[in-house]
């Protein structure tokens, strides 16, 4: 029972009840063998209970008997352990008979294990039983629970506990003791036989004597429930109605207690709920069945609701509780009634072709056959004759495109003219796809149609690469811009770098905000000064420190936002078409400045200028906003088919919501935040210091935005997104401060980056996931028993437990390769030095590494500068787990006081064995993981760094599979991708390339009979096929050797190989003409660097990972969970399941929508792992011994088309030139004419080759039989090795020198 006292909270423990411990009088068991086969004898079983273990000979009929504290609900862990096989099994009571097949041992004989397996039952029995023990009934456990809650109930009202520890905390928190333990027990001393009531104040317990630090237990930590690690996701049981609060300590679960708004949110916040408009309000709805019921099972209603995120500390705010997007089983419209307007407006943007397209393809999957595209924005919709008819095959290949088929322009027309020419034209769903600008425009004409009584659906999609559309957590457009903003970053430090006393200086766009030029200048990372609109700027102050950047480094990158035009600037007022203010062109204005200072001081610079302004916005859509392109516009038609109108799809939190277009166009746009994090973390990235002019005003800061959406949003409380079967669950993570003592060392941020607010946070900034909805774990419907999770924010502290100056610090990569491998341990010195740590060491070779001092490799802020921009890991990642007590010795004997792990969730149950180990040696070791793989299948996590830049190598395959099928004659293309076990990647690339036939996952029980059949229906209807297939197919339509590789994977077979020959092979049965253009990208999509998307994720994740260590915590990982940096315990993660792709979910959904491929592609038949040997494999080459070049008679040889010889005879000079063609022979010097030839054997000779060119090796120009040219021909002394060298490589007096120009 929780009671609160100001920040004081205390926890009365019951023991027993519904989640105690019951005693060991009530708790026996019997775990009996009632028969085996196979077991070879001398073979022990081992089972345990609780914390109590029994072994014995595996005899059949013994029954292995416990007395021991059990949870009912618990289960048990049994081992059993053979000669030649283990296995291991996880047993419940409620069940009582388990058949349990042994696995066999790597070294055992696959014979001799053939048939071994036991059956085993399991018993709970009475305490009071003698004799025959007759299992326990759920009844009976029921009664004894209820029982034992009304005893402890009981109990505690008699001797009135809760009045005595409220009157204890009072006595405490006024007193305020030098030791409460000593004060407490005075307390109870005083209080042991005496009446109830408050007790009488004690004066307080002299001080003691000092006492080395001891360990304060965390809340949490006095749970009473043992967490199993199997129950991660599962409310915990409770006695009240509505949503429950738990902690979850490091040793257990707290006690369940009735959620409070106080638990989630910060005093003074509010949850308000955005209303939705829906023409079923005002018109009568068709209630028409959707077609997409053989698609799809996951529908929504009205009651999917889903809230922000939500923050336990900070200033008070608003939250809100959104609808969820998605598809609705009843329809607004009939579809095939429908008239359908798309259109585009405002400035040009990537993915707009591609919201398109995706329109279309949506709009006709659910029967809509009049759709028209309107060119020339809002203005082109009062000419109807201009508009376009838009068909599935007419938008099948434009999104590879840049910019828009429609042509976009900006301005409005009347409102009520747009409307009525919509009236006229029948139209009934009007998609507008824009800015802030053109939502404005949208919600004027949805007013307009209602005014008129038109039945019409307005339904928006926010598109700007300047991402400032507020409540978002991005539009799309804005990472691809963000990609190739960081190109021209890169050209600019590579002509810094490469030319002498260079400033490479980059203009961007970005008119009011600066959300590009600061992502971009965090992706590249080699950044020196970063100026946004939003920054007060002295000019003076830039240019004295490019001064002082040019004496101390030689070179510097200038990356500036156009809009510092307006206010470096002052502009002359004009506007343009728009209405927008015309800026003055602050990029050669400010090259001109520093040019000019420099010529005063006599220093040499040169600046090259780059400026890609359009080039940014002008191309076709990256992976990641493919993706989010066709999500957006998927839910923008199931919004209209359902009658919503007024409305615009978003992502908010990682969530795909509905908003009322008043919510993004009454609000503010978003600004970059000079005192955010994101601004620190831009400037923990160039290390710039503050450039606000000295004389300058202080900006009044403005309102918060809170109240602007009262009149579209009604108040609500939590009871309203969280119901009685739902539970928030905070994480809690170990502090080192719990076991060594608080040092509160103050952080030295605040000297080292001057140039930003740092925004330190405390240890109560807690932040909740979304509330509401979420799909279901089986695909059908609402998940009613769920947890939310409520963790920790990742971010610097303002005290540390380390002094900077004494850590050392340690950082290890294990498991496969991923980019942004580099791009974190880069951010990891970078941030390390920052704080002033000057001991860093990275441990080559994984966790094999860390036992071997020779790998032990020094990192310092000059060896990593670059390192991001190559791929893999400058520390050789290798798998293997050595015994972690063994690394943890070596991390103490080298003082290692912070140890960071990069990997998956292998290598994380390594890191948490290394903290474990830490633990029982009582080193002071902070160990914190940085979780990565390109799989992306670590639970909790929104998404793993890698895996962006995967997706989109792995899209540059799958686009060259479609070319080679579509220009090749019946043709198909075969891509094989990574993706073990889960198919994540491989579904998100067939998403984003969108012209994707089929497409196989692990996931997928896969009938291969069915994926031929279709793949000749492809062949014969659309004369080509794109397929991809995972590489963990390899392991459902093959049956593998089941060998294992070093790091214990299984050998998978080869997917890619075996489907392409199954293909050719059912062809040719057949008679059908087939090409098969096979892909197989593998390595090539993990061992690049890390995209401009991952880069910055990257080098989030690696400054969070370094806070949470100076900051004491361990045993924790960094991750984001719905778009929220939060530090996580590491069994959070490892605990939990991987996640896969659900084959019943909406991700699997939109693939099925994306290649239209048939559900019924399952029924996995398992093939053999043998391919039929295609021809010629086993074949020699034949190799012609006879050189024709070298033969004395050379002949002409004139065959005919069919390869029949026509002429056969001596080969004549006029056959090859014109008898007045001259060739003339171009000499080249050689020193041994003139110092004669030292004639040395080549080093080379049967080491790197064997052929070698001589003073016979000569070519010629191509030769022309007829031509009128005058120009004679040369023979050319042909380049390569020679046989014989003129120098001695070896002459210790001789060099050799290299010079560019």
């Amino acid at each position: 029972k929780l009671l609160d006292f100001g920040r004081c909270r205390t926890i009365l423990l019951f023991v027993g009840g519904q989640h105690g411990r019951r005693s060991a009088a009530s708790a026996q068991m019997e775990v009996s063998v009632l028969s085996s086969h196979g077991i070879p004898a001398g073979s022990i079983l081992s089972v345990r209970a609780g914390q109590v273990r029994k072994q014995g000979p595996c005899v059949p009929q013994k029954a292995m008997k416990f007395n021991t504290a059990v949870m009912e609900s618990n289960p048990f862990t049994v081992d059993i352990m053979a000669t030649v096989a283990s296995s291991r099994v996880t047993m419940h009571p409620d069940r009582q008979i388990y058949q349990i097949e042994l696995q066999p041992q790597a070294s055992a004989s696959p014979v001799t294990v053939d048939k071994m397996g036991l059956e085993l039952q399991v018993r709970e029995l009475e305490s009071h039983e003698a004799g025959a023990a007759q299992p326990i009934r759920p009844e009976s456990r029921q009664r004894r629970r209820d029982e034992k809650v009304g005893t402890c109930q009981d109990y505690v009202q008699e001797h009135k506990l809760v009045q005595f520890m409220q009157s204890l905390m009072q006595n405490i928190l006024v007193d305020r003791p030098q030791d409460p333990f000593a004060y407490m027990e005075k307390h109870l001393r005083s209080a042991r036989g005496a009446t109830a009531g408050p007790l009488a104040v004690v004066e307080p317990a002299p001080a003691p004597m000092p006492q080395p630090a001891q360990a304060a237990a965390p809340a949490a930590a006095v749970a009473v429930v043992k967490d199993d690690g199997k129950r991660h996701m599962t409310p915990l049981s409770k006695s009240f109605d509505g949503p429950a609060y738990v902690m979850q300590g490091i040793t257990g679960f707290g006690s369940p207690a009735p959620l409070q708004q106080a638990d989630i949110l910060a005093p003074g916040s509010q949850l308000r709920r955005l209303r939705v408009a829906n023409l079923g309000e005002t018109f009568t709805t068709q209630a028409a069945e959707t077609p997409l019921r053989t698609m799809t099972a996951n529908f929504l209603d009205s009651s999917a609701w889903v809230t922000e995120v939500l923050m336990k500390e900070g200033q008070p705010r608003t939250y809100y509780k959104m609808l969820c997007a998605g598809p609705r089983e009843v329809l607004h419209f009939e579809p095939r009634k429908v008239v359908a307007t798309i259109v585009t407006c405002g400035g040009l943007c990537p993915g707009l072709n591609s919201v398109i397209r995706q329109l279309v393809k949506m709009l006709s999957i659910y029967g809509v056959t009049k759709i028209y595209g309107i060119p020339g924005g809002y203005k082109g919709i009062s000419d109807p004759s201009r508009w376009l008819e838009l068909t599935s095959e007419v938008v099948q290949d434009i999104h590879n495109l840049g910019g828009t088929v429609l042509s976009s322009d900006r301005g409005n027309p009347p409102v009520e003219e747009q409307a009525r020419i919509l009236m006229e034209m029948g139209v009934r769903q009007h998609f507008v796809i824009g800015g802030d600008g053109t939502h404005k425009g949208a919600y004027a004409c949805y007013e307009a149609m209602k005014n008129v009584g038109w039945e019409c659906s307005v339904v928006g999609i926010p598109k700007t690469i300047d991402n400032d559309v507020p409540m978002l957590d991005q539009t799309f457009g804005f990472d691809t811009a963000c990609t190739e903003a960081t190109q021209a970053i890169h050209a600019a430090y590579v002509e810094a770098t490469c030319n002498a006393n260079c400033i490479g200086l980059v203009k961007l766009m970005g008119r009011h905000c600066g959300f590009i030029a600061m992502h971009a200048c965090l992706a590249a990372r080699y950044v020196d000064v970063c100026l946004l609109p939003e920054m007060d700027i002295s000019a003076e102050k830039v240019i004295n420190h490019c001064l002082t950047l040019m004496l101390t480094k030689g070179h510097a990158v200038i990356v500036v936002a156009e809009g510092c035009g307006d206010t470096l600037l002052k502009s002359t007022g004009e506007v343009d078409a728009g209405g927008n203010v015309k800026l003055a062109d602050v990029g050669p204005w400010l090259r001109d400045k520093i040019l000019a200072r420099f010529k005063e001081v006599k220093l040499p610079l040169t600046i090259k200028y780059i400026d890609p302004t359009y080039m940014v916005r002008a191309i076709k859509p990256n992976a990641f906003d493919s993706i989010y392109c066709s999500v957006l516009a998927d839910h923008a038609v199931h919004a209209a088919m359902a009658g919503y109108t007024g409305v615009t799809i978003g992502k908010v939190c990682e969530r795909y919501v509905m908003l009322p277009i008043q919510a993004i166009t009454q609000q503010r746009p978003k600004r970059v935040n000079l005192k955010g994090r994101w601004f620190y973390r831009l400037v923990a990235t160039t290390k710039q210091p503050e450039f606000t002019p000295d004389d300058a005003v202080p900006k009044a800061v403005k309102d918060a935005d809170d109240g602007l959406l009262n009149d579209i949003s009604e108040a609500c409380d939590i009871d309203s997104v969280l119901g009685p079967h739902q539970e928030v669950r905070r994480l809690d993570i170990e502090r080192l401060s719990m076991h060594f003592g608080a040092k509160d060392v103050p952080n030295t941020l605040n000297v080292t980056l001057k140039g930003a607010d740092i925004g330190f946070m405390s240890d109560d900034s807690w932040v909740t996931q979304t509330l509401g909805w979420t799909e279901s774990t089986t695909g059908i419907g609402r998940e009613a028993p769920q947890v939310r999770l409520q963790m920790l924010r990742a971010g610097p502290r303002q005290t540390l437990h380390f002094q900077p100056e004494g850590v050392a610090a340690a950082i290890v990569t294990c498991g496969g390769l991923c980019p942004g491998l580099n791009s974190v341990i880069r951010e990891l010195v970078m941030m390390l030095y920052s704080y002033g740590v000057r001991k860093v060491y990275g441990i080559k070779g994984g966790f094999k590494g860390a036992v071997e001092p020779g790998t032990w490799l020094t990192l310092t802020p000059e060896n990593v500068e670059d390192i991001h921009t190559h791929g893999g890991t400058i520390l050789v990642a290798d798998r293997g787990n050595p015994p972690h007590a063994e690394i943890a010795k070596v991390l103490r004997s080298r003082g290692v006081r912070q140890y960071f792990v990069l990997g998956g969730d292998g290598t994380h149950r390594g890191a948490y064995e290394s903290y474990e180990a830490m633990r029982e040696l009582s080193w002071e070791c902070a160990v914190v993981g940085v979780p990565k793989t390109i799989d992306n299948d670590i639970n909790l996590l929104d998404r793993t760094f890698g895996f962006n830049t995967a997706c989109s190598e792995a899209l540059k395959a799958i686009d060259t599979a479609y070319v080679e099928a579509t220009c090749n004659a019946n043709c198909i293309g075969l891509v094989k991708l990574m993706g073990r076990h889960c198919g994540y990647l491989t579904m998100m690339a067939c998403l984003a390339a969108r012209n994707v036939d089929i497409c196989l996952l692990p996931e997928m029980d896969v009938n291969l009979d069915r994926v031929l059949k279709h793949s000749a229906h492809l062949l014969k209807t659309q004369g080509f096929a794109v397929i991809v297939v995972a590489e963990g197919c390899g392991d459902t339509m093959i049956q593998g050797s089941g060998d294992v590789d070093a790091g214990g994977n299984k050998k998978l077979a080869d997917a890619g190989l075996f489907l392409k020959d199954a293909i050719a092979d059912y062809f040719k049965s057949l008679k059908m003409p087939l090409t098969i253009k096979y892909v197989d990208p593998t390595y090539m999509v993990r061992s690049v660097p890390a995209n401009s998307n991952d880069s910055i994720y990257c080098s989030m994740l690696g400054q969070a990972a370094v806070h949470a260590a100076m900051a004491g915590y361990s045993g924790v990982t960094v991750a984001k969970v719905d778009e929220t940096f939060v530090y996580l315990p590491i069994r959070a993660i490892t605990e939990s399941p991987n996640r896969h792709v659900d084959v019943k979910g909406r991700w699997f959904e939109q693939l099925l929508a994306t290649t239209l491929q048939p559900h019924s592609l399952g029924n996995k038949r398992p093939a053999t792992g043998k391919r039929t040997p295609r021809a010629g494999r086993n074949q020699k080459a034949i190799v012609q011994q006879d050189d024709p070049i070298a033969m004395e008679d050379t002949k002409l040889v004139v065959l005919d088309g069919y390869g029949k010889e026509q002429l056969c005879r001596a080969l004549q000079r006029s056959d090859l030139i014109s008898p007045k063609a001259e060739i003339r022979e171009l000499p080249c010097l050689h020193l041994g004419e003139r110092f004669g030839n030292m004639k040395l054997p080549n080093p080379l000779k049967g080491k790197t080759t064997s052929m070698f060119q001589d003073r016979y090796s000569w070519t010629s120009q191509s030769m022309y039989a007829e031509t009128q040219a005058t120009d004679p021909y040369y023979t050319m002394v042909r380049a390569g090795p020679r046989e014989h060298l003129h120098f001695d490589p070896k002459d210790p007096a001789a060099c050799a020198a290299i010079v560019s120009c």
